[in-house]
């Protein structure tokens, strides 16, 4: 019975620090304890005084995987990426209206661009928030869909 909830008492701490490693991590553009900032599954800034410099974008060798590990960049599959960035715009699954960043959107046909627009100021773009593409914050339902500053092209 003691060894039973040993073995219980271990896992449960193996399984909390596990959520706990995997809530902190997967951040694009932010600057890692390894010095560098991932921005796409394979690609990354250096950072400076912890500040990603955007002026040089980097990519993993042999379309190594970008992590926040001491290896930097690990060969495809052996580590989680820590940048998956979100879909925004127009793809060939789109529904009518999608959001290329926080306030804009761009109507679809689609992968095609019909043509883009801007949500009014104080309102987030939801394609997904059925009736109204631009909402307040209250109501965007789950996360943002497309947490970009600016549209993506």
């Amino acid at each position: 019975m003691r060894q039973h909830t040993k073995l219980t008492i271990l896992l449960s701490v193996i399984t909390i620090s596990t959520l706990l490693v995997q809530q902190t991590t997967a951040s694009c553009g932010v600057c890692n304890s390894n010095g560098i900032a991932c921005i796409s599954q394979t690609e990354f800034y250096i950072c400076y005084n912890n500040q990603p410099d955007n002026t040089t974008r980097h990519e993993c060798p042999n379309q190594g995987t970008c992590t926040n590990l001491k290896i930097k960049c690990s060969e495809a599959g052996n580590a989680p990426a820590d940048c998956t960035p979100p879909i925004c715009g127009c793809t060939a699954n789109s529904e009518m209206f999608a959001c290329t960043s926080r306030t804009t959107f761009a109507q679809c046909n689609g992968a095609q661009v019909v043509t883009r627009g801007s949500c009014p100021t104080g309102l987030l773009c939801s394609s997904t928030g059925g009736g109204e593409l631009c909402v307040g914050e209250c109501q965007v339902q789950g996360q943002i869909e497309c947490d970009l500053d600016v549209p993506a092209s």
